[in-house]
């Protein structure tokens, strides 16, 4: 089987795939049995014009690495770990190191957020599909958008 069609096929499960599990972040203890998810972290400030002027001013101070900056969106981020989505949620949360591409949201932002955890049952092919979909459909403030290929 070449290339195509294991993408043919790896999109369609994608769009097939449906999460076994969907809660809400509380605590990072939560998450030690967690293996393939999607995360989705909201800004319920309610001012996402603020929050993405705020994680502007905080990227260019150079402190911590930062992902990359689209447009104000309710929608902070959307991500998807494969190995340790405890790991990555805390350095997204601020206690990563600090040249680690994320949020580090314990360091400039101080409204109120959300993170959904969606777990799925798929290949790390067909996880990876169905981020990037997510991603483009809800155009997340900062972060990659769509396939890892755009």
């Amino acid at each position: 089987m070449d290339y195509i069609d294991r993408l043919i096929l790896n999109c369609k499960a994608a769009k097939e795939a449906v999460p076994f599990n969907e809660f809400i972040f509380q605590d990072l203890d939560s998450l030690k049995q967690v293996k393939y998810a999607i995360y989705i972290i909201e800004d319920l400030s309610g001012d996402p014009d603020k929050t993405f002027q705020d994680y502007a001013a905080f990227k260019d101070k150079k402190q911590r690495s930062c992902a990359r900056l689209n447009k104000p969106s309710t929608v902070m981020y959307v991500g998807s770990s494969r190995t340790n989505l405890k790991n990555r949620i805390n350095q997204h949360l601020g206690g990563g190191y600090a040249n680690t591409y994320a949020l580090h949201l314990d360091h400039w932002f101080e409204g109120q957020y959300q993170i959904t955890i969606r777990e799925y049952d798929v290949p790390k092919e067909v996880l990876q599909i169905i981020e990037d979909a997510l991603s483009d459909q809800l155009k997340p403030a900062f972060g990659k958008q769509g396939a890892n290929n755009k």
